[in-house]
């Protein structure tokens, strides 16, 4: 699914502060580099469709604007055989094709027109691996004859340098505080209790990288990965989601807000998958790291009551069922959709590893 449809589920608080007076005795700056940038390997291909749009190739149609006679395809795949994502944009205005295989299709391809600048933004992959994902943000623009160009780009390098300088922490025993300047944004436990402990330069960022480009103003979203004494491969789970919003001058040069917040995992409201009805809520409490949890049963019953707390896993949760008894079970995030399964039942009408599915509520739903 689109990644803005998942921006779009999200509940965030935008505060305004000042970063200029963050106490670097108590809080390290992040740290980030990126190891590989993902290159296209045919594009060529891309390049020889410039004339008509009528070849027999797999694409994925990222935007179909006829009323101001924009599109954007995203290749994926040629009829020769090869596989692979990456392969590069085609945009076609009033008629007129350019071809970018620079701009590699990546997992969640992204374009939106600006009618009012008569512009593109569009985003691009620039890193994949296990578990790593980071994008780059393009700005096109038109020429007279409506040959496409690209006006600006943000290269992720610089893009996760100016994260960095932004957020900061500090580690306390088995505990990592994250801050913004001198305001705490949120603490995670180390759950990793065989990896040695939080290596001295624990906390990076820049490896999980993308951007929601649905709206008139731009975020970036990253991801901080803990490291360990003891194991190289950077760990994501459980961990929060930071967000920024940038600002982009007419001469290409990026600034990245004061206004900064965290996005939690899980928290949000779901719609149960069969009926189509906000029948989970997830919210998180600040104070003391749980999630308030609201599930709905369609046309069976109502918990109200339930908490939960970060598991292995995901969610594992607990609430009072019909009869007034301990029901409790796991809530596990597979993309939008949040899989909830009791294991710990004792009402007969729900048996021990039943699961229900729900879908993230888009924010005009």
């Amino acid at each position: 699914m689109k990644k803005k449809l998942f921006v779009a589920f999200i509940s965030i608080l935008m505060i305004a502060v000042s970063l200029t007076s963050c106490n670097k005795k108590f809080t390290k700056p992040m740290n980030g580099v990126l190891d590989f940038v993902f290159k296209s390997e045919v594009p060529e291909k891309v390049n020889e469709i410039a004339e008509e749009f009528g070849f027999d190739e797999k694409y994925e149609i990222l935007l179909d604007e006829k009323q101001d006679g924009v599109e954007v395809y995203s290749i994926t795949g040629f009829t020769d055989g090869t596989s692979s994502e990456g392969y590069g944009i085609v945009i076609r205005k009033d008629g007129v094709w350019s071809a970018f295989p620079e701009i590699c299709h990546g997992k969640n391809p992204l374009a939106r027109y600006d009618k009012k600048s008569n512009s593109l933004w569009l985003t691009g992959g620039v890193m994949e691996g296990t578990g790593v994902f980071v994008e780059k943000l393009y700005h096109i623009k038109f020429n007279e004859d409506g040959k496409a160009y690209i006006a600006e780009d943000i290269d992720p390098y610089l893009m996760q340098k100016a994260l960095c300088e932004k957020f900061g922490y500090s580690i306390k025993d088995e505990s990592i505080t994250f801050y913004a300047g001198e305001r705490e944004l949120c603490v995670r436990e180390n759950k990793e209790k065989d990896m040695g402990g939080f290596d001295k330069d624990a906390i990076w960022i820049g490896e999980q990288l993308f951007y929601d480009i649905s709206g008139d103003d731009i975020y970036v979203y990253f991801v901080p990965g803990v490291k360990f004494v003891t194991g190289l491969v950077l760990h994501y789970e459980n961990m929060p989601t930071l967000m920024a919003r940038i600002t982009i001058d007419k001469d290409g040069h990026f600034t990245v807000s004061d206004e900064n917040s965290v996005v939690w995992p899980f928290e949000g409201s779901y719609l149960d998958e069969d009926y189509g009805e906000p029948n989970l809520d997830i919210s998180y409490r600040r104070n003391d790291g749980k999630y308030n949890v609201q599930i709905g049963i369609p046309r069976l019953t109502t918990l109200d009551d339930g908490i939960a707390v970060m598991g292995d896993n995901g969610l594992e949760f607990t609430a009072t069922d019909a009869a007034g008894n301990p029901i409790g079970g796991e809530i596990v995030l597979k993309g939008d959709t949040a899989v909830v399964t009791f294991i710990s039942t004792t009402w007969p009408l729900i048996e021990q590893g039943t699961s229900f599915k729900y879908v993230k509520k888009a924010e005009n739903q």
